[in-house]
């Protein structure tokens, strides 16, 4: 249906105009009021930012926050109220835990010196640590090249045996069957030959000496002979090397004499009144003498003999024959045989001194 041109035109109903404009006002009015309700009430609710949820200022400072308020009167700053720096300020104020060190074991004197001492085990039990003379020809065997086997000793060089077994005999040993002793693989023996009595002085030559000596010799044994000296002056020494060499006569010998003085066990030796120097003039007297008739002569005794009876600096030069039963010999100075131990052998009644020689006197 067609509308004509007057039906957009308001002017056409001039009686409808007041009433629509007052329900126009009447609306707008009851609408502002409407906001300015919702306004009112929601007010504390519509704080937009930077003052919301922060206290009012008291009335002492308008405007700021009083700290006063939430700590109490206390003066600290934030860094003292960090958990972590109170954390650390505990455990550096507990006292530290110290570890007790174990003591350490009190360190073992050196009464060697660092090996520049020798220790001396004397007959009555003392001990004495005695200053080596490092002028003196020194033990230069090598403990690790000795061998025990059976309860002999050998000695090797390079892998090969260059040492010697032998034994001493005596009247004590009544009959001895040397050609047992001989596949017992002993080298040599000493045979006594005489002593001089250490109460009365005399000279004596062994019950068994020349019975002895031939029975070693026709059994392929090397041959030495031992006299037990109690000399008390140079005169006795000579007169003691003298008998020896007239006991021997034409008989021959190819291992040496053995010069051998001592104290008697339980009982007065004529020596004991000697001093070391003295019987150091004695001893040098007799194998003096043996050796200007064209014999090999050694010197018997133990550690402390050598070294506190006798003036060992006198005599280093000699042949020396330790005696010192242990398992390795300590003495400090050179030595040619050693009597380390005392076994059975057979061909032999009763115990056996073993005599270990690092040279082989029947080729000297």
């Amino acid at each position: 249906m067609k509308r004509d041109d007057d039906f957009y035109n308001v002017e056409s109903d001039e009686s409808g105009r007041p009433l629509i404009g007052a329900a126009l006002l009447f609306s707008g009015v009851i609408v502002g009021l409407i906001i300015i309700v919702v306004l009112i009430v929601n007010r504390d609710n519509l704080k937009f930012g930077k003052d919301k949820d922060i206290p009012q200022a008291s009335s002492k400072s308008e405007g700021y926050v009083n700290l006063d308020d939430y700590i109490s009167g206390s003066d600290k700053v934030s860094d003292d109220l960090d958990i972590w720096n109170e954390y650390l300020d505990d455990k550096e104020k507990e006292e530290p835990v110290v570890i007790a060190e174990e003591p350490e074991e009190p360190k073992e004197e050196d009464l060697s010196e660092g090996g520049t001492k020798t220790k001396v085990k004397k007959s009555d039990g003392s001990e004495v640590w005695l200053k080596i003379n490092k002028y003196l020809a020194p033990n230069e065997l090598d403990n690790a090249a000795f061998v025990l086997k059976n309860g002999r000793l050998d000695y090797y060089v390079d892998g090969e045996k260059v040492s010697h077994t032998g034994i001493i005999v005596d009247k004590n040993d009544d009959f001895v069957d040397f050609a047992k002793v001989k596949r017992d693989n002993i080298d040599f023996v000493f045979i006594k030959l005489g002593q001089r009595g250490y109460n009365t002085g005399n000279l004596s030559l062994d019950d068994n000496f020349y019975s002895n000596l031939k029975n070693a010799q026709d059994a392929g044994l090397h041959t030495g002979v031992l006299f037990f000296s109690q000399a008390v002056t140079t005169e006795e020494a000579q007169e003691e090397a003298q008998f020896v060499l007239d006991s021997l006569g034409e008989e021959k010998i190819d291992y040496p004499v053995c010069f051998y003085m001592d104290y008697i066990p339980n009982d007065k030796a004529r020596v004991e009144d000697t001093t070391p120097e003295e019987k150091t003039t004695v001893s040098r007297a007799f194998m003096d003498k043996i050796n200007e008739a064209g014999l090999n002569c050694i010197l018997y005794g133990n550690k402390e003999w050598l070294l506190c009876n006798m003036n060992y600096t006198s005599i280093s030069y000699y042949d020396i024959m330790l005696d010192q039963e242990e398992e390795l010999p300590d003495f400090p100075y050179r030595f040619k045989m050693w009597k380390y131990a005392t076994d059975d052998v057979a061909g032999v009644s009763g115990k056996s001194e073993m005599i270990i020689s690092f040279i082989d006197y029947s080729v000297k």
